[in-house]
């Protein structure tokens, strides 16, 4: 019988949600662990998949409003029928009843061998295989319906050591002259580009976008050492400024608004003083390089951490309020931990850019040295930077000072940090 597609719940506090991205469209064939569809709230993105193969059908438009366990498409068997339902979600107890009354529509469909358009990984799979930077497209797996599974990863890995000697194609290495990127939005007029923070990755900004209206286009950086992009950590910070200089030019044509947070307003500000990219303006999260004084103790702490009990006091020093840190935000940070390659490569970008707990790189040279608008958004209870450094910016620097805000205020005060975005893009 058909396969209801059902929404799931991904946090305690929402009963109802959001189809923000379909991954495949109406009448596709579909199989078994493939990604139907990605969910987006204020504090996690996660992605759901099929639960079985068939077509899919009766998809439920995206950005519209359904509850926690309603049916938002359904999937059907290669020798079902399927019917022209109503796509408004139903709840799962009346889906079935609605398939049985409505009249079928008998339509050929390929069979499900046919469609299988990529590899098909598991998760833990497709995590060694981007540690590894290793694409693997055309590797045959051995799991259930032809499924790729660690020990498939591990055997090409092996096979690579030894040199070709299959007859299946050897993975090639990703190029590493771009940094791992996500277009957030999508649209017209100014891009505006982000660099997330030490320890953190780029989806660190979904949650200032999830649920919200936000005009034009963003686009969301991992820095080198960080998320997906090449564990190569850079020898200084000009060094590091260049690789995302030249993965912008090579994603974006014309003006730019950069953003940054923490570590990466840092880098967004030497970007800016070296004056390569056409910049309309820099907007400033919580910047690291107004002095020398870092938390020393997260840093260490957060890369020492691998279980949920030690990693989450360290992630409540992040905010003011800890309801800010979600169970999706917890259990995203300890699978970045059970890394170790990522998790070493963070601990080498930490000896280089914070020596001895110390960070060893200021800001305000180049911050004296920038004409372009700039404004800077601090919290006044963050507890990894020092608050009180911000009297060190210079009066043409806008300073926006949030009460109650800890490290994360594009997090924990979304809607402001959206709204001065927005101001700076318009007055580009």
């Amino acid at each position: 019988m058909p396969t209801p597609v059902i929404y799931p719940k991904v946090s305690l506090e929402n009963a109802v949600g959001k189809v923000s991205q379909w991954r495949v469209t109406e009448g596709e064939v579909v199989c078994a662990g493939q990604v139907l569809f990605e969910i987006e709230n204020d504090k996690a993105a996660v992605e759901v998949e099929a639960a079985a193969d068939g077509v899919i059908r009766h998809l439920t438009p995206a950005g519209t409003e359904v509850d926690v366990g309603a049916q938002v498409a359904t999937i059907y068997a290669p020798s079902e029928a399927f019917g022209d339902l109503d796509t408004k979600p139903q709840p799962v107890a009346t889906a079935a009843a609605a398939t049985a009354t409505t009249a079928t529509v008998t339509t050929s469909v390929a069979p499900l061998e046919n469609a299988q358009r990529g590899p098909r990984p598991t998760p833990l799979a497709r995590r060694i295989a981007r540690d590894q930077s290793l694409s693997i497209d055309g590797l045959a797996g051995t799991g259930p319906r032809g499924r790729v599974q660690k020990k498939d990863v591990l055997a090409y890995l092996s096979s690579l050591a030894r040199g070709p000697q299959g007859t299946s194609p050897a993975p090639q290495r990703n190029a590493n002259d771009t940094l791992h990127h996500v277009w957030l939005r999508r649209g017209s007029g100014v891009p505006v580009v982000l660099l997330h923070g030490f320890a953190g990755d780029l989806n660190n900004w979904r949650g200032l976008f999830a649920g919200a209206r936000f005009e034009g286009p963003v686009l969301a950086l991992d820095l080198p050492g960080h998320g997906q992009s090449p564990l190569d950590i850079p020898a200084d910070m000009d060094a590091l400024a260049l690789l995302v200089e030249q993965s912008i030019a090579g994603l974006v044509d014309g003006a730019i608004l950069l953003a940054g947070h923490s570590f990466g307003a840092a880098v967004a500000t030497r970007i800016a003083a070296r004056g390569s990219l056409d910049l309309c303006g820099l907007c400033l999260f919580a910047p690291a390089g107004l002095g020398p004084e870092i938390n020393a103790a997260f840093t260490e702490g957060i890369l020492r951490a691998d279980a949920s009990d030690s990693v989450r006091p360290w992630l409540n020093e992040l905010v003011h309020d800890s309801a800010v840190i979600s169970d999706a935000f917890l259990r995203a940070v300890v699978e970045q931990r059970r890394n170790q390659p990522l998790t070493d490569a963070m601990r080498a970008f930490a000896n280089r850019f914070f020596p001895d707990g110390t960070q060893s790189h200021s800001i305000l040279p180049d911050l004296n040295s920038i004409t372009l608008p700039t404004r800077v958004v601090f919290g006044r209870n963050d507890r990894i930077l020092p608050f009180a450094r911000a009297a060190e910016l210079p009066g043409h620097v806008a300073l926006h000072a949030l009460a109650t805000c800890g490290h994360m205020p594009h997090l924990e005060q979304p809607a402001l940090a959206r709204r001065i975005l927005s101001e700076m893009r318009r007055s580009a």
